[in-house]
């Protein structure tokens, strides 16, 4: 329909839809610039339009039914696709748009487009469907500005809430996932070894908190990747998804995890290659322990369960859930155990099919389970100690039946989680049986290899210390990092004082003498001290670093999980 325009003489003249719609279009256009040079008139004009579409003002009837018809079917998407490509500042203003005198009205310009297509998408039923398509042929490219990736995103999150996020929420998520994990992947391990290694700022966990200048210790490593132009972007596309988890009330919350819940199982869990992108469940989780962040541990042991899924995948997730638990500070003891339960209950049922042991690579599933178990106790072990019914359950547990099972897990999964947790269990009196384990001093052998298959997911740690520098304060407070934690075997010449509760019921203490073998090159490559001790493999074990004569001792800091080769 026409629109009409009042003139001076109070006589209603009526323009055509196309010629109302192409001056709309020129008047914003034409203030898509410097304050200084908009021409006054058309400044006017604008403001006359934003008059007019104020969501707070009261119309009358007549009014409402105008606006409401303001728009024709037609021209409805050049509508959309306008307001969407001011979601990011025009080129000129980027350099400009940090400045402390444009926050404020950056915010104000977003409130404004929210409020014009949640006004839009509540008259026109076809809108939210438009949208979603606009929204998601405008999404930012890998090589587009930072400016641009963050502002445009930080705005079309501010669309998640109440009915318009209820009709398009899981569309941005999903977007913005997918950008987050494009971006991941484009970051190589090739960068974080070589950029600025000589100044050591990709070592994971400091060698010495007595060195850190930074004074950072306290948290047992530093957030130190920076320069990287893909790191940077992803940097602050973080601490904008972040910043919008955080301002979700509970509700919103729970919908929000369980939306990202749902992408990362179809989009993330199988990236091997992604490094950072996952800690937005993490921090999601994290936001509220209780509810998300046990669900996802159950979430991802549900997975690993299923026979039904394919073996990458089961594999994945025994590595996320492992990683998980060892990390995550806000997950409870109990919750712990509850866990390690279900696959050691699992790893019992496998042992007792009497499978033979073949290649590793045939039993690949068990072996990644095995490793899981392991790694979790190796930092949670004493910490389950301190709870007389957890230390119960834990004990009841067949650990020690299945790490000597005939398909020998003791010997496949990395030498470096099988050496510190045997340090911690027979400190703890978990296990007992002799072992003799002639491994050398080496991070990895060759039998893990074979059962990380391709991927090497025998050295998947997907929740490795995180190094994003500016998005790092969302992580590090609910982030265990390997410097901190407390081992059974803490100040040696004290075990038998501190360890003295520790029996298990039933066990022979007699039996405890030191039958566990292990031959190493050099006893002193082996660092035990809770500040330089590591569990995760040493950089210098990526096919990348090889080359670099590094020695192959256990490492004395935490360096980023091993990715995939190209």
């Amino acid at each position: 329909m026409g629109a009409e325009e009042c003139c001076d003489d109070h006589m209603e003249v009526s323009i055509s839809d196309s010629l109302a719609f192409r001056e709309v279009q020129r008047v914003l256009q034409s203030v898509r610039m410097d304050p200084f040079l908009i021409d006054l008139r058309d400044k006017d004009e604008y403001d006359y339009l934003l008059l007019a579409v104020d969501p707070t003002r009261k119309r009358d009837l007549d009014e409402e039914a105008m606006l409401v018809a303001a728009v024709a079917d037609q021209y409805l998407r050049e509508c959309l696709q306008m307001l969407v490509n001011n979601f990011a500042p025009p080129r000129p203003l980027v350099p400009t748009t940090e400045q402390p005198r444009w926050l404020a009205r950056k915010k104000e310009i977003y409130y404004q487009l929210h409020e014009s297509l949640k006004m839009i998408s509540d008259t026109v039923p076809l809108a939210a469907r438009i949208l979603k398509d606009i929204i998601n042929r405008s999404m930012p490219k890998l090589f587009d500005t930072k400016a641009k990736m963050v502002s445009f995103v930080e705005c079309m999150l501010g669309l998640d809430t109440e009915r318009l996020g209820d009709l398009i929420g899981s569309t941005l998520l999903e977007k913005v996932v997918d950008l987050l994990t494009e971006l991941d992947v484009n970051i190589t391990w090739e960068d974080i070894l070589q950029e600025e290694h000589s100044k050591g700022i990709f070592e994971m966990e400091l060698e010495d908190l007595d060195d850190d200048e930074d004074n950072l210790g306290q948290e047992g490593t530093k957030a130190l990747f920076g320069g990287n132009v893909f790191a940077d972007k992803l940097d602050g596309l973080m601490v904008v998804v972040c910043e919008h988890l955080k301002s979700c009330d509970r509700d919103r919350l729970f919908k929000e995890y369980c939306i990202l819940k749902t992408i990362f199982q179809k989009a993330v869990l199988k990236v091997h290659k992604s490094k950072f992108a996952q800690f937005i469940m993490f921090y999601a989780c994290s936001l509220d322990p209780e509810i998300c962040g046990v669900d996802f541990a159950l979430f991802l042991t549900d997975i690993f369960t299923k026979e039904e899924d394919d073996a990458i995948a089961r594999m994945s997730a025994v590595s996320y859930v492992g990683s998980y638990l060892a990390r995550a500070r806000f997950i409870s003891a109990d919750t712990v155990v509850a866990v390690l339960k279900r696959l050691v209950e699992w790893c019992d049922s496998y042992c007792k099919l009497k499978r033979d042991p073949l290649k590793p690579i045939d039993h690949q599933i068990f072996y990644a389970s095995c490793q899981a178990v392991m790694y979790v106790l190796c930092f949670r072990l004493r910490s389950i100690m301190d709870y007389p019914n957890l230390k119960s359950q834990l004990f009841q547990m067949p650990i020690e039946s299945i790490l000597m099972d005939r398909l020998e897990p003791l010997k496949v999964c990395l030498p470096s989680i099988v050496n510190e947790f045997l340090r911690q269990a027979r400190a703890a009196r978990l296990f007992n049986a002799p072992v003799d384990l002639p491994l050398e001093d080496i991070v990895e052998s060759d039998l893990s290899k074979a059962f990380g298959g391709a991927n090497r997911l025998d050295m998947f740690f997907p929740f490795d210390p995180y190094l994003l520098r500016e998005s790092d304060r969302y992580i590090r407070p609910n982030f265990e990092f390997w410097s901190l934690v407390q081992t059974t075997y803490s100040n040696n010449s004290d075990d038998d004082e501190e360890l003295g509760d520790l029996d298990a019921p039933g066990m022979n203490v007699d039996s405890l003498d030191d039958h566990i073998e292990i031959d190493f090159k050099d006893d002193d490559d082996i660092e035990y001290s809770m500040n330089k001790m590591s569990i995760t493999p040493h950089r210098s074990f990526h096919p990348m670093a090889m080359s670099s004569g590094s020695g192959l001792s256990m490492p004395a800091r935490i360096r980023p999980s091993v990715s995939p080769p190209s």
